[in-house]
């Protein structure tokens, strides 16, 4: 989604704490009492699903502190009850760092932060959240660690670049996993196939060579096969803001790959399972 494209109905926590980079600038709505609304009082942005890192499992995080963190207004009310001529004292507040405070649903304890600063009331921006977005995306990518292998250092890397704002450094960690995992079914080919043109696949070009390898590849790779162009064209001409705009996205795109890989090896676990389970227990029986 274009910053441009981001209407008050996307405007919600989830989507400033997981897919904004910092310091990245978020146009909003120029009434003011209009975000102030949509940020402490609506529900639905009020809360969020995530993985805590402290009960490591996953989580609902909700607003409850009802107070802006801000010590240089400290004779301003609780959010919850602020009204009428308080709205505008708090958006003078939010001129400066503030900080949204979350706390987990499992343990109180356990909290999230996010800190804003308005650039002339015209732009939002996030100059910094606690645990980091890395740190939160550490712990939801270890699932992928014993498929990626070495690439699993490339991809934390990448997801750290991008939640401090760089971009295009980013997108280079992406396609060198993009890479790896063709080179991956390029080996498996040139073992299983006895009629495998390594040639004409040397001489290809990335989206060909997805198209010879389709076989070997999850069916969303082959079907998505553009998204190296994405990642190069990212690298080579796009702006960091651009970069930083797609990243989510690309980083999807290559979960989803890394999905299905995760989804085939355990499919192939239960098939060894139930195949022995069979062949044991029809052998005990033939006995009794």
């Amino acid at each position: 989604m274009n910053k441009e494209e981001l209407t008050l109905s996307h405007f919600d926590i989830e989507y400033l704490f997981f897919k904004t980079s910092l310091y990245e600038k978020i146009d909003f709505p120029e009434n003011f009492v209009e975000l102030f609304d949509k940020l402490f009082y609506n529900p639905k942005s009020n809360q969020f699903d995530s993985f805590c890192i402290h009960c490591q499992k996953d989580s609902t995080f909700k607003f409850t502190d009802n107070y802006i963190s801000n010590p240089n207004f400290p004779g301003l009310p609780p959010v919850s009850i602020v009204g009428g001529d308080y709205r505008p004292k708090y958006w003078t507040s939010l001129s400066i760092p503030f900080t949204l405070t979350f706390n987990c649903q499992r343990d109180n304890s356990h909290k999230y932060s996010i800190m804003f600063i308005t650039n002339n009331n015209k732009k939002l921006i996030k100059v910094g959240q606690e645990p980091s977005l890395a740190t939160i995306e550490t712990h939801n990518i270890k699932k992928y660690k014993n498929i990626l292998k070495k690439d699993y250092v490339d991809f934390s890397k990448g997801i750290g670049l991008y939640s401090h704002g760089v971009g295009i450094g980013s997108f280079v960690y992406l396609r060198r996993i993009f890479e790896n995992l063709i080179e991956e079914s390029h080996q498996k080919a040139i073992i299983n196939d006895a009629n495998w043109d390594d040639q004409k696949y040397r001489n290809a070009k990335m989206n060909d060579k997805v198209g010879l390898l389709k076989d070997y590849l999850p069916k969303i790779l082959v079907e998505t096969k553009q998204l190296y162009g994405i990642i190069s064209k990212g690298i080579h001409e796009l702006e960091e803001d651009e970069c930083l705009e797609m990243f989510p996205n690309i980083k999807m795109a290559i979960e989803l790959i890394l999905d299905e890989k995760l989804f085939k090896i355990e499919q192939e676990k239960k098939t060894v399972a139930i195949k022995k389970f069979v062949q044991t227990t029809h052998s005990d029986l033939i006995k009794r």
